[in-house]
């Protein structure tokens, strides 16, 4: 009787045990189709932005000279605004050398506008105002992150 009592507790161990690998086999299943299912929705994202950064840039080469520095100096000074608000939460010393890299970033195109502005040739200011577009590209994802870190 013994026996059979251990038999039959040994075997519901086993069944258990196997139910058990299962459920950690599917909660396995769910975290890696969940992160796959992440890393295509950043991708998307990613493509996206580019996709519609290579449009502006289209957009802008056909943009009158006056326009474009136009659009160029209001878009800094909203960004520059965006990095005030980012300044004044504080927070931790990567974060505060991440706001700082953001102004140093703002500087460089604000200086990079200067230059667009005194150039007087056409084919020269197109030429330059490709990397100037990257320039506010890159300027433009780096305050969404901040902001996006920040909880903003």
């Amino acid at each position: 009787m013994k026996n059979a009592i251990l038999t039959c507790l040994a075997l519901s161990l086993c069944f258990h045990s196997l139910h058990a690998e299962d459920s950690l086999n599917d909660q396995l299943r769910r975290a890696a189709e969940k992160l796959k299912n992440e890393f295509s929705k950043v991708k998307e994202q990613g493509e996206v932005k580019g996709r519609e950064w290579f449009k502006k840039a289209k957009d802008h080469l056909t943009t009158s000279r006056e326009e474009y520095l136009s659009q160029a100096g209001t878009a800094l000074t909203r960004w520059k605004a965006d990095i005030d608000v980012l300044k004044d939460q504080g927070g931790r010393d990567y974060f505060k050398t991440r706001v700082s890299a953001l102004e140093q970033h703002h500087a460089f195109a604000v200086n990079e506008l200067q230059t667009l502005t005194a150039i007087t040739d056409e084919a020269q200011f197109r030429a330059r105002q490709k990397s100037f577009d990257k320039t506010l590209w890159t300027l433009e994802a780096a305050v969404e992150q901040a902001q996006e870190e920040a909880g903003l």
